[in-house]
């Protein structure tokens, strides 16, 4: 019995720090879905792949913080949403990237703490990727958790 309370509240420690999940193929009403944060100012350069590495969800598994990028585990529409922070007083842009096609860009003034949203819906197969690049030859964006970048099945 004491180890069945064990597992269990084992469970939900791991359900409440995003390690969740759904079957290899993602099938039913389990909808991929990912929400991760920056941990720490990050210094950006030509077509530097943004790492938001403190992964909060993660249904599905389709988000690396490795590498940065959400794989389609299953095909769908899908939103997406980035919010940044600048980190001193350059001017930071950041694009949203489709298996290396540009779809959409996020733009944020050149002051220190300026902020910048993206919002996409796209229709995806499964495998696509999708990821945020910082196209300019220099920026720095804010972590602490301030930015972020999320992403659903509708």
């Amino acid at each position: 019995m004491v180890l069945l309370v064990l597992l269990s509240s084992y469970l939900l420690v791991l359900a409440s720090v995003g390690i969740q999940g759904c079957s290899a193929k993602c099938n039913g009403n389990n909808k991929p879905a990912f929400f991760a944060t920056l941990r720490d100012i990050q210094n950006l350069s030509t077509n530097t792949v943004l790492k938001f590495t403190r992964v909060k969800t993660n249904i599905g598994y389709g988000y690396d913080s490795r590498n940065g990028k959400f794989k389609t585990p299953k095909a769908g529409v899908y939103e997406f949403n980035t919010s940044l922070i600048t980190n001193g007083d350059n001017w930071l842009e950041l694009n949203l990237m489709k298996n290396g096609e540009f779809i959409a860009r996020s733009h944020s003034h050149k002051s220190h703490g300026s902020t910048g949203t993206l919002n996409v819906i796209l229709k995806l197969r499964k495998g696509d990727e999708v990821y945020i690049q910082h196209p300019r030859g220099f920026g720095s964006i804010y972590g602490w958790d301030y930015s972020m970048f999320f992403g659903h099945m509708l």
